[in-house]
């Protein structure tokens, strides 16, 4: 089979992917990138963020990103591949933008977010959400931006829903009816279905941020639809985020206005048509304004995380501690979660975490602060209060969330009898 060699070009992004394939990489790209135009050229080479080249009866892909060379014997698993380093490269180089896991597909004119969840049937339910006339923006990566008026959107791959085979039993006749009508490339993994009009956002098309359904599937439940606490929302967006390159505390800021506006559900089903029906009749209008972002941050938020601060990680058992300034923190639903002062880092804060960093607000050294957890969980042993508070200090510490308070000259009147100041 004639090798193909040549740059492979996508709209919206500057540099190409360098090719040397053979003909059946190329006839699978308009399956897979149905909705992103692309096109292959055979001109002088240049700088390209990846490349692809078919040797010893395999795919190899390299991109300075990945540890090693990926290798995949079959063009599909090569393009899911591919797609991955994609939605790294657009990231790159747009940096204002986030980015989240899972799939999106519009309601009424603003998007319903369904966070990818291991064995969810996020995909299945995407193509089925297409054979009901749905227009699907992903069902792997969605890329979000912070409108000039505040407003939080979707912008869709233009990458074809992607189908786990076999086809699952759970599926009805509309969506069997629909795969059938509908031209597709499949391997022994997955099929990807090439949908026609407006089942498939085209690249880059916008929508606001409507809402965010958690998809659990269980055998034999009946479909039904129940709120999603505001606090479990947003740790799933954050584990779902893989925009990295801004500041932390942007991308804690703009998820948490999307968990704080956007209503937030738990989709339990197991039959697909009966899960979208109810899908269907919850989002048939919204009867609240979208999600905006309305501090808009200072320029500088946005920039590229710092930085690891410099020098040694504080040791805790010696000295008192305060809260490390430049930390950015949200509170939902009684919960609480922080950036790290490098700006790479979001933590969760449990309630014993919480309570301790209430407590660095004044300088506290260690035995302090073991000391007023334990006054007020007098029924929980010494010994174990001492190791958690211990844990929770040492991880805020290695995470540059302390700052080491500065001696305080203390005659004997004002010196406080405390394990922490006893010299």
């Amino acid at each position: 089979m004639k090798p193909v060699n040549g740059l492979l070009r996508f709209k919206g992004l500057d540099a190409p992917v360098s090719l040397s394939v053979d003909e059946r990489f190329i006839k699978a790209l308009p399956f897979v990138f149905a909705n992103w135009p692309h096109t292959v050229t055979q001109t002088a080479p240049q700088d390209a963020f990846a490349s692809v080249t078919y040797r010893d009866k395999a795919y190899h892909i390299e991109s300075p990103f990945l540890d090693k060379p990926a290798r995949h014997k079959d063009p599909l698993n090569t393009l899911c591949a591919l797609v991955v380093e994609l939605a790294w490269a657009r990231l790159r180089q747009d940096e204002t933008l986030l980015c989240l896991h899972g799939g999106a597909v519009e309601f009424s004119g603003r998007l319903v977010l369904f966070p990818s969840t291991r064995k969810a049937g996020k995909s299945t339910l995407s193509v089925a959400l297409a054979a009901a006339e749905k227009t699907v923006y992903t069902d792997d990566f969605l890329p979000l931006r912070v409108e000039e008026d505040g407003g939080i959107s979707g912008l869709s791959s233009g990458i074809s829903p992607r189908l786990r085979l076999p086809v699952p039993a759970q599926v009805g006749k509309r969506t069997k009816a629909y795969l059938k009508a509908r031209n597709h490339i499949s391997n022994r993994q997955y099929r990807y279905v090439q949908p026609k009009g407006a089942e498939l956002a085209a690249f880059d098309d916008a929508a606001p941020v409507g809402a965010l359904v958690f998809l659990e599937r269980r055998d034999g439940a009946r479909a039904h639809i129940e709120p999603a606490s505001r606090a479990d929302a947003l740790k799933a967006l954050i584990t779902q985020n893989f925009s990295r390159a801004i500041n932390a505390a942007a991308i804690l800021q703009v998820l948490a206005a999307i968990t704080e506006e956007a209503p937030a559900y738990r989709l339990v089903y197991d039959r697909v048509e009966p899960a979208i029906d109810l899908l269907e009749q919850t989002f048939a209008s919204w009867d609240s304004p979208a999600p905006v972002f309305r501090a808009m941050p200072d320029s500088g938020l946005f920039d590229s995380p710092l930085d690891s601060p410099d020098g040694a990680v504080p040791d805790i058992t010696n000295g008192q501690f305060l809260q490390a300034p430049g930390i950015y923190e949200v509170a939902t639903d009684a919960e609480r979660f922080l950036t790290g002062r490098n700006g790479k880092t979001i933590h969760y804060l449990n309630d014993g975490a919480a309570m301790i960093w209430r407590l660095l607000e004044e300088p506290t050294s260690l035995a302090e602060a073991i000391e007023m957890v334990a006054a007020l969980f007098p029924e929980q042993p010494v010994a174990q209060i001492t190791d958690d508070v211990t844990a929770t200090l040492q991880n805020f510490s290695r995470n540059g969330l302390l700052l080491k308070a500065p001696e305080i000259c203390h005659t004997g009147e004002n010196r406080a009898d405390s394990a922490g100041n006893r010299g």
